[in-house]
């Protein structure tokens, strides 16, 4: 978190590791002063182990581990509205439950966040996928 110099509102940082270099990057953030991390990982069945490794090096470093993302957790038909687990089927939740750490969120894969993105216009996307991670985290 940081706070907005210009409204003194206190503001979420969003920070991306990729996943190989997640273990040397917890290395990295001993030396700054931080709140804690939020571990983004993927459906893949290998991610979990990966996300179980840094969640502990984490914990040795005695850096708090604010929550789990998973990204990529599902394409939703714009047709139909059904869901569909591109990567297979999620295992987050149990993930979560045995290092007793909060899902923050499923984010899905929206290839209109994409077009913006690649367009230059991702700040007129209406939908934030990330709104209620903030609020939790702020509350």
């Amino acid at each position: 978190m940081t706070k907005d110099l210009t409204t003194g509102k206190i503001m979420p940082i969003l920070v991306k590791f990729t996943i190989p270099l997640v273990l040397g990057n917890l290395f990295q953030l001993t030396y700054n002063a931080v709140d804690g991390i939020i571990v983004v990982t993927s459906p893949q069945d290998l991610v979990s182990m990966i996300v179980t490794k840094a969640v502990n090096m984490a914990k040795m470093m005695d850096i708090p581990v604010l929550g789990l993302v998973e990204n990529y957790s599902y394409f939703q038909c714009p047709d139909c509205g059904k869901k569909h687990a591109i990567f297979g089927d999620s295992h987050l939740e149990k993930v979560a439950m045995e290092l007793e750490i909060p899902v923050l969120a499923q984010l899905p894969i929206d290839p209109s966040l994409a077009a913006a993105f690649d367009a230059g216009k991702i700040e007129q996307v209406e939908r934030n996928y990330l709104e209620d991670v903030a609020a939790r985290l702020d509350g």
